[in-house]
């Protein structure tokens, strides 16, 4: 091995392992590009018929994903979202939170628009039908299930990380439930210039 590397001149030897390096940082710290989930998934609002997320380019964008009868965590998340809003000040005009509900039966748009007004009028509430919430939740690499949805009041299972993703629609930070609401406004802030 040494005779092999006494042959390279030290130039090329630095700019080889600075190759290797840069690949295997860039492999092991990739996180998702959202460009195409975003592009390609239509959501409903209150407002809107067809909505898709790709039109928050250029913000940061939460996303989170629940129903709106979770009885413990899409409240405290959703209550860590708005303290997040508040504690950013003038600078939470860079970010759009978007609650993704999964409860395609239940949560139409103007239930989801009226319960993510409570914690805070910024939050945005989407549903769609469950094409559309398979097809995000796969770009997601999430999952969920409506737990005996002939009952009235069924649960549903539902990841509970929320998704920082930045100004191009990269993921930037997955943080899961249960880490101090802190934790989403320090992601926030280290993106924003």
């Amino acid at each position: 091995m040494k005779k092999i590397f006494s042959n390279i001149n030290t130039k090329h030897h630095l700019a080889l392992i600075l190759i290797l390096g840069l690949s295997y940082s860039m492999h092991t710290k990739a996180m998702p590009d959202m460009n195409l989930a975003l592009s390609d998934v239509e959501f409903i609002t209150s407002e809107s018929s067809s909505l898709k997320l790709e039109k928050f380019k250029g913000k940061i964008i939460l996303v989170f994903f629940g129903y709106t009868h979770c009885p413990d965590i899409c409240p405290t998340t959703l209550l860590d979202i708005a303290k997040t809003l508040k504690d950013l000040g003038d600078d939470a005009s860079e970010v759009q939170p978007v609650f993704i509900s999964v409860d395609y039966l239940r949560d139409n748009p103007e239930h989801l628009a009226q319960y993510v007004k409570y914690f805070d009028s910024r939050i945005l509430g989407v549903s769609s039908n469950k094409y559309n919430i398979d097809k995000i939740s796969r770009y997601f690499k999430t999952q969920y299930a409506l737990l005996e949805p002939e009952a009235k009041n069924y649960l549903v299972e539902h990841s509970s990380n929320l998704y920082v993703i930045d100004k191009n629609l990269i993921v930037n930070r997955i943080i899961p439930s249960g880490l101090p609401g802190t934790e989403i406004t320090k992601a926030v802030r280290k993106l924003i210039p």
